[in-house]
């Protein structure tokens, strides 16, 4: 063997060893980023190893579908549940910490009166922050619907909830032709709620909200609404919504079903994205180029084996 070639795997034992440590520490943690991994690779193999694992794990998403609940609306037998799917494992523990920690960087702002759509609890209500689109949430004092309000401005979506809305469409959680260009940032503190409601139709659906810090109860139902003594009738039916989860809201889950978060027993904050109508956007409102054009992943295809001959790797904790 040329002496030359010493040093050559040398150092390819110590990539490997350190590749090993690596995905250990990946396991162990969930990183957020890929800043180990690219460090490992030469800059054409950086992208095939990340498409690589964002495909492992889009397929490691749970969704559950086949919510049933049955009422009589207009004379008629419905399950107002239809169109509902629950996406579970959709963000990890590393990624929430991201996401949350933009969050209270967001609401500190507005605190400060930085942002222009930043709106502080009052009573059992919750702090919302309005980005791509303005709009109220009921009649205003002024005589305003509820609804998109097109001459108001606002900020636009911050980089991060792009990422989040891109990750939503490559994991088949939105469909591509609904690409959200909006979003709303709920934060709740302890005894804070959203009352029963049916989201504007100004919104296209499917929309669907991304639920951070505590896991909570939304109520469904058809007859729902609050009572003098402000507790909530007509919930006929309670999903636990867990941290890191995305519900997708269609159908008559959508718009049949009136739905509501009672009041929380710690802190959460929640993220609804949705598209608008065309023709109730903003007159100043320009589609974020990088939001166009984007497709859902294509799956793992698996030999008769059962394994892939498109991933390479192959980890449920990847």
């Amino acid at each position: 063997m040329d002496k030359n070639t010493f040093p050559e795997i040398a150092s390819e034992v110590k990539i490997l060893s350190h590749r090993i440590r690596s995905l250990k520490q990946e396991v162990s943690s969930d990183a957020v980023d890929m800043t180990l991994e690219d460090d490992l690779f030469e800059d054409d193999h950086k992208e095939l190893y990340r498409e690589q694992r964002e495909r492992i794990r889009s397929m490691n998403v749970k969704k559950k579908r086949d919510f049933v609940f049955l009422e009589k609306v207009n004379g008629e037998i419905v399950n107002i549940l239809d169109g509902l799917e629950l996406h579970t494992e959709v963000f990890n523990a590393a990624e929430q910490k991201k996401i949350v920690d933009k969050v209270c960087q967001l609401q500190e702002q507005g605190r400060k009166g930085e942002l222009k759509r930043a709106f502080t609890a009052q009573g059992k209500g919750r702090s919302a922050i309005q980005f791509g689109c303005c709009f109220n949430y009921r009649t205003s004092k002024a005589g305003r619907p509820p609804g998109i309000l097109r001459h108001e401005t606002v900020e636009p979506l911050p980089s991060l909830f792009k990422l989040i809305i891109k990750r939503l469409v490559k994991w088949h959680v939105l469909p591509p032709t609904y690409v959200p260009d909006c979003c709303v940032v709920n934060i709740y503190d302890e005894g804070d709620c959203i009352p029963p409601h049916i989201d504007s139709r100004d919104f296209l659906r499917p929309f669907c909200t991304v639920s951070f810090l505590s896991e909570c109860n939304i109520l469904f139902g058809s007859n729902l609404k609050v009572g003098e003594t402000g507790e909530y009738s007509g919930g006929s039916y309670s999903l636990p919504l867990p941290v890191g989860s995305v519900l997708v809201l269609n159908g008559n889950g959508a718009d049949v079903a009136r739905h509501c978060v009672p009041e929380v027993s710690t802190k959460r904050i929640s993220i609804t994205f949705r598209k608008m109508d065309e023709s109730k956007r903003p007159v100043w409102f320009i589609p974020e180029p990088d939001l166009q054009g984007i497709q859902p992943i294509i799956p793992c295809e698996l030999n008769t084996s059962g394994s892939s001959d498109q991933c390479i790797l192959v980890s449920e904790n990847v």
